[in-house]
């Protein structure tokens, strides 16, 4: 094979892995937030931030316990992830994501469901030569319409 052609797998292998990365993380989210699972892809320095609605929490051990409470919260979800722009710069790349997130939401006592728009904008790692590690996962939250579509912004 041609150095170009080694070149350009390589970039279709790293988009794969970005994707699989992020569908796996919905996955682990819809697993009532496994936390054990889902800490490790992370890198040792790792950041999830969603904003305003669920705060910001910086490394893997403050991550786990995160993880661990919103399974108290969120009764159900079903994350998606689509729309992907994905830039590779070297060892690290930018994924751009949409989604809407069906979910059951526990409050005062009652399960309470909602759509949730969000869009991602994560950065990745690689570590070791591998990719799956956020370094960063944001997450902005859109108004959340209640079922039957009456708006609970």
């Amino acid at each position: 094979m041609t150095e170009d052609l080694l070149r350009r797998l390589e970039r279709l292998e790293d988009l794969e892995a970005i994707r699989r990365l992020k569908h796996r993380y919905g996955e682990l989210c819809d697993e009532e937030y496994n936390a054990d699972a889902l800490v490790e892809l992370f890198t040792e320095d790792g950041v999830w931030d969603a904003g305003e609605l669920y705060g910001r929490v910086a490394g893997r051990e403050a991550m786990h316990g995160f993880f661990k409470s919103i399974s108290q919260t969120v009764m159900f979800a079903l994350h998606t992830a689509f729309n992907e722009i994905i830039d590779i710069d070297g060892e690290t790349a930018r994924a751009r994501w949409r989604a809407i997130i069906p979910a059951t939401f526990k409050i005062e006592g009652s399960s309470v469901p909602y759509w949730t728009f969000s869009g991602y904008d994560d950065r990745m790692r690689k570590v070791n030569g591998e990719w799956p590690r956020f370094a960063r996962s944001s997450c902005a939250q859109g108004p959340m319409p209640k079922a039957g579509n009456s708006l609970n912004p």
